[in-house]
């Protein structure tokens, strides 16, 4: 089968790998869609180290092709984490600070292939009327799941989530369930029409004097930072939210950031860390993002601004890299 794997430049390489043979309790899946994720682009950037030879892609929708209590054919979305289960964190539902988690397109072979073998538990069926090409969003939904399980978020409040690219476009999208008023920063004008799209009430340019006289006439209960990397968004989530408010750090960053720990204490500012998802509710984070499909399937079609073949996959990560090209999430069609 066909697969795109890291080599030694950050760069990836068409392989030929053996198809892979489901174990007892696994399911055979076909590939047919991977969405690259701000995640894979610091590894292509080097600023994380891929392991030479690993297939990445954790953002993955494909239909069955076996497995028992299967129908093949089932359009599915695969949850890329695989947790101990047996761990404190994990019987808390903490799964994502498991000390053994792996994951598939990090520490496992990814989506970047054209079948994959992983456990029932890890495949879920979308729901009727979800088209199958948004499978692959699952994955950034649930990061949003969480993130807004973790702020507490209550009907009524105001919430500013800072970016806009995928993962900060559906905190977005799914924070407008629930609060009274969904604000995002912006950077670029591609972004900045799809947010109000979503369904954001206003657009701000991050880090501007506009966004701080906005934000002290608008007082935020909630912020959610979605960018990371090396910049001073955290710094600023917790200067502009209000006394008592909360701030979830949810962005992959690349350094440690400076955050005013007076604000911290003396307001008594909550700041919260957010990292992929579980089911410390009860109830899978992933799942519910799934089930979001349906829900939000006009929207988050508009998501989805580009697509390559799998032959072009440096091409695609290229695009991706590249914001001001327009996109927002580029997906690999690993198989017809």
């Amino acid at each position: 089968m066909r697969a795109a794997a890291w080599n030694d430049s950050n760069t990836l390489d068409i392989l030929d790998l053996p198809r892979p043979v489901p174990a007892a309790g696994e399911v055979l899946v076909r590939v047919t869609r991977a969405g690259i994720c701000g995640s894979d682009l610091h590894f292509y950037r080097g600023q994380f180290r891929g392991i030479p030879g690993m297939v990445p892609g954790h953002e993955i929708a494909g239909v069955v092709e076996s497995g028992d209590g299967f129908a093949p054919g089932t359009p599915v979305a695969i949850l890329p984490t695989l947790p101990c289960g047996a761990c404190p964190a994990c019987l808390r539902g903490q799964t994502p600070v498991c000390p053994g988690l792996t994951m598939l397109g990090i520490s496992r072979p990814g989506g970047l292939q054209e079948f994959l073998a992983v456990p029932a538990v890890n495949v879920f069926p979308l729901p009727p009327a979800a088209p199958p090409a948004l499978g692959s969003l699952a994955e950034p939904l649930a990061v949003a799941v969480r993130a807004l399980n973790r702020a507490g978020l209550k009907p009524g409040a105001r919430i500013l989530v800072l970016g806009a690219g995928p993962i900060g476009l559906v905190t977005a999208l799914l924070a407008a369930d629930t609060a009274a008023e969904v604000a995002i920063t912006a950077r670029y004008p591609h972004q900045h029409l799809l947010a109000l799209a979503l369904g954001a009430n206003s657009v701000h340019v991050p880090g501007s004097p506009e966004l701080r006289a906005w934000a002290r006439s608008n007082p935020i209960d909630v912020v959610i930072e979605t960018v990371g990397g090396n910049a001073d968004t955290l710094a600023e989530a917790v200067s502009i939210v209000r006394p008592g408010g909360t701030v979830v750090a949810l962005g992959l960053f690349t350094a440690d950031v400076p955050i005013s720990a007076r604000k911290l204490v003396n307001q008594e500012v909550r700041l919260i860390g957010s990292v992929l998802y579980g089911h410390e509710s009860g109830r899978s984070e992933f799942g519910d993002a799934v089930a979001s499909l349906e829900r939000h399937a006009g929207a988050l079609a508009s998501l989805q601004t580009h697509s390559f073949p799998l032959e072009e996959v440096n091409e695609a990560f290229a695009h991706a890299a590249n914001k001001r090209m327009g996109a927002i999430k580029v997906s690999i069609e690993v198989s017809p």
